[in-house]
């Protein structure tokens, strides 16, 4: 027997072909969700990984002030404190904070309690406003 395009399908071989496209219809349709979701999930990782890097900034930056705040004073952190705070600042502060912060070490003890900290509050601000809006 010849193949005759218009003759209607066996029922057999027409369920046959329902039940293959909607098969393949699902996968198709799981597939393109696994991707959405992954793509979604991929984002938002990278949200919250954002997110701690800037409260990690935020917070070298606070341990930084406290220590300058205190060697202003005539106070003197002890060695270890100094340089985990100077550590930090160098891995994640910016190039304006880490260059008033060496003009701070360098100065002598008269001239840090004339330190006008305000300039540097103003550099870590920028630079966490800087990190936030990257964040968005």
């Amino acid at each position: 027997m010849f193949f005759n395009p218009l003759s209607p399908l066996d029922p057999g071989i027409a369920a046959l072909f329902g039940a293959l496209i909607g098969a393949g219809a699902s996968m198709i349709a799981q597939i393109i969700a696994a991707f959405v979701t992954a793509r979604h999930e991929t984002r938002s990782f990278q949200r919250t990984l954002r997110k701690e890097q800037v409260a990690n900034v935020a917070d070298a930056y606070e341990h930084a002030l406290n220590v300058i705040f205190n060697m202003r004073t005539d106070g003197n952190p002890d060695r270890s404190t100094r340089g985990k705070v100077f550590a930090q600042i160098s891995l994640r502060g910016s190039a304006p904070v880490r260059v008033i912060i060496e003009t701070f070490l360098n100065l002598s003890p008269e001239e840090k309690r004339d330190f006008e900290i305000e300039g540097l509050i103003e550099a870590m601000q920028r630079h966490i406003t800087q990190l936030e809006n990257d964040t968005e």
